[in-house]
C-alpha cells in the first residue's frame, strides 16, 4: 500500500466543490429526486450545517466519531433513504472524480501499485476510480469526505467493495492501515522464493500483525502471487541468466554513467525508486525492492 500525501490544489478543489453541494442544500432545504423536490428535515439540516466543514476535511478518526452521532439518530430513521440519496446520488455521483484525481497527482492504485487509477467505460471514455475507505452504503455521510476518497484501480475497488475487515469498520483504523495515515508499523516489503528460474514466486514480508491484516484484507498477497510472475521472471533472468553481475553493470555502470540513478531505473525498468514517487508508475515498489535484493545476492 502507498501512503497519500495530498496536494494543496486537490484539497482546495474538493473543499470548493463539496461546500457548494452542502451549502446549496442547506439553503434550499430539499433535494431533487426524479424531478421532484424532496424536503429534508430541519433536524438533519441542522446536523449537516453543524458538521459540514468536518465532513469535508476531517481526518478518518474524527469522521468515525461524527458518523457515530449520525448512526444514533438516523440509521433506523424513515429519512435514511433520502439522506443516502443526498450524499451519494446528489453529491458523490456528480463529483468530478477525474479532475480531483488529476489535482491529487496519484497516478496508480494506492492499494496494489500495479494499475493506473484511470479506467475506461463502455463508450471508451476515461473515468477516474475512487474507493470509499469507509463504504458509502454503510457510511453515507462520508461519501464526499476528502479522507475517505482513495485513488484505486477498478480491480482493487471491486475486491474491497463494502466488505468489513476483521473487527468491523468501527475498529478498522486500529486493525488495518488507512492510506492517508502514515503508519510505519504497517510497512511491508516484497521478496521472492525460487525453486527454479522458470517458477519464481513473489513473497511479501510484513513487519507487524496490522501489516498482515492489511495485506490480507486488500488481497495484496493474492494479487502479486498471480499477477507479478512475468515482472519477477524478467528481473531474475537479468540477474542470473546473462551473467552474475549483469544487473549491477546495467544499472550502475552502463546507464549510471550517463544519468542519475532515478533516471536509469526509469529508463531500464520503467519504475520510480523513491518511495514518495512509487505512485507514478506501476510496480515501482515491487520491482525496486526485488532489484535491491538481487543486487545484494551473491
Amino acid at each position: 500500500m502507498i501512503n497519500i500525501n495530498p496536494t494543496k490544489q486537490a484539497i482546495e478543489f474538493h473543499n470548493q466543490k463539496v461546500s457548494k453541494v452542502f451549502d446549496d442544500t442547506i439553503k434550499k432545504g430539499y433535494i431533487l429526486r426524479e424531478k421532484t423536490q424532496k424536503k429534508l428535515s430541519t433536524e438533519f439540516l441542522y446536523f449537516l450545517n453543524k458538521y459540514k466543514d468536518e465532513l469535508i476535511s476531517a481526518k478518518p478518526e474524527r469522521l468515525l466519531e461524527i458518523n457515530k452521532e449520525f448512526v444514533k439518530k438516523w440509521m433506523s430513521s424513515h429519512e435514511l433513504k433520502l439522506i443516502k440519496s443526498f450524499f451519494i446520488q446528489t453529491g458523490y455521483d456528480n463529483f468530478p472524480n477525474k479532475e480531483f484525481l488529476n489535482l491529487l497527482e496519484i497516478d496508480t492504485c494506492v492499494y496494489c501499485n500495479r494499475n493506473y487509477t484511470l479506467d475506461f467505460d463502455k463508450l471508451n471514455n476515461a473515468r477516474a476510480e475512487l474507493d470509499h475507505w469507509f463504504p458509502k452504503e454503510s457510511f453515507p455521510i462520508l461519501a464526499l469526505s476528502f479522507y475517505n476518497l482513495i485513488p484505486s484501480c477498478h480491480s482493487c475497488n471491486h475486491i474491497k467493495h463494502s466488505k468489513a475487515p476483521a473487527g468491523g469498520w468501527e475498529n478498522a483504523l486500529v486493525n488495518i492501515n488507512h492510506p492517508y495515515l502514515d503508519d510505519k508499523t504497517t510497512m511491508f516489503t516484497f521478496s521472492y522464493s525460487l525453486s527454479s528460474i522458470k517458477q519464481p514466486k513473489a513473497v511479501i514480508k510484513s513487519t507487524s500483525e496490522k501489516a498482515k491484516r492489511t495485506i490480507e484484507f486488500n488481497k495484496i498477497d493474492m494479487i502479486y502471487e498471480t499477477q507479478s510472475d512475468r515482472e519477477l521472471k524478467d528481473l531474475l533472468e537479468l540477474r542470473y541468466k546473462y551473467s552474475d553481475n549483469y544487473l549491477e553493470i546495467l544499472v550502475n555502470k552502463t546507464f549510471g554513467k550517463l544519468m542519475s540513478k532515478e533516471e536509469a531505473y526509469r529508463m531500464v525498468f520503467g519504475i520510480e525508486i523513491k518511495e514518495k514517487d512509487y505512485h507514478k508508475r506501476p510496480f515501482s515498489k515491487f520491482k525496486k525492492e526485488i532489484i535491491d535484493e538481487l543486487l545484494k545476492a551473491p
